[in-house]
């Protein structure tokens, strides 16, 4: 009995072993994150010579050294979701550093469904100015990617009516933006004036496809760089593993749809590539 506990013991040390050497290869490889979830604060966005309000947010940012692009990630009216360190470990395994805003907590929210939430646009810029300050962040290659609430925020950067109210650093800018099911209507026919990539479900009955369909037809035709893409049958939230099997919350239908979730994650993945490159 005393020899076969002895090997159990040495077996499970090797398979420690091994997935620390496994992890560490990954690591040198950039494929983990050198950190992940790591708490940070600062400001919102404000004009010159005022001060925004304190907000934080969460940094993933990938091995390796050098000056990376970056995503802005904005959550939904429900807040940050319950995987949101796996979708900032998923951009930072792309090469991105990710920054996800917490818009709530410094205010003391717990969801803003109904209701407008402007102060998302002032947090939006001010994780700009931040980033645009990190070392290893190249802050002309930065794009924001919003869900639901947090998406009608990247299209409203995409609209570029608002970067000029805010004061920011010189090198500072959006290059693109990414939006998962996007409240559409809320920008009528207003001008995207940067890539812009649009994903919503075509069951979607919180921002229907329809209205998307409309923004993307309104734009000049030859001139913008929108990418809309709709997912049959899939319904809002459909990235959130959170809403497996669907949920009501709020009067929402929330579902999760694995298959619109993974083309959805590939699409923005060769989107940012695109139009992040050096």
């Amino acid at each position: 009995m005393r020899a076969s506990a002895e090997m159990r013991r040495l077996r499970i040390f090797i398979r420690s072993r091994l997935a620390v050497a496994a992890l560490c290869g990954l690591a040198l490889a950039g494929l983990v994150p050198a950190s992940a979830d790591e708490l940070v604060k600062f400001d919102s966005a404000a004009a010159a010579g005022a001060r925004g309000v304190p907000i934080q947010g969460y940094l993933t940012r990938p091995g390796g050294s050098g000056r990376f692009p970056a995503v802005v990630l904005l959550h939904t009216c429900l807040g940050l979701p319950e995987d949101k360190r796996s979708v900032g470990e998923m951009f930072a395994s792309w090469g991105y550093v990710a920054l996800f805003v917490d818009d709530f907590a410094t205010r003391g929210l717990e969801e803003t469904c109904s209701v407008d939430f402007p102060e998302g646009l002032a947090d939006a810029f001010g994780a700009l100015a931040f980033l645009s300050r990190l070392p290893f962040v190249d802050p002309k290659r930065v794009a924001a990617v919003g869900y639901s609430q947090g998406a009608d925020t990247a299209l409203e950067i995409a609209s570029g009516r608002h970067a000029s109210a805010f004061a920011l650093p010189d090198e500072a800018r959006f290059r693109a933006a990414a939006a998962f099911y996007p409240p559409c209507d809320n920008l009528g026919r207003a001008r995207l004036t940067m890539p812009t990539l649009i994903l919503v479900g075509a069951a979607d009955g919180v921002t229907p496809a329809a209205d998307c369909e409309r923004l993307a037809k309104a734009q000049p035709l030859g001139r913008a760089d929108v990418t809309l893409v709709v997912y049959p049958g899939a319904d809002h939230a459909f990235d959130l593993p959170e809403f497996a099997g669907g949920k009501r919350v709020l009067g929402m239908l929330l579902k999760y749809d694995r298959d619109a979730a993974a083309r959805s994650h590939a699409q923005t993945r060769d989107f940012l590539a695109a139009k992040l490159a050096p």
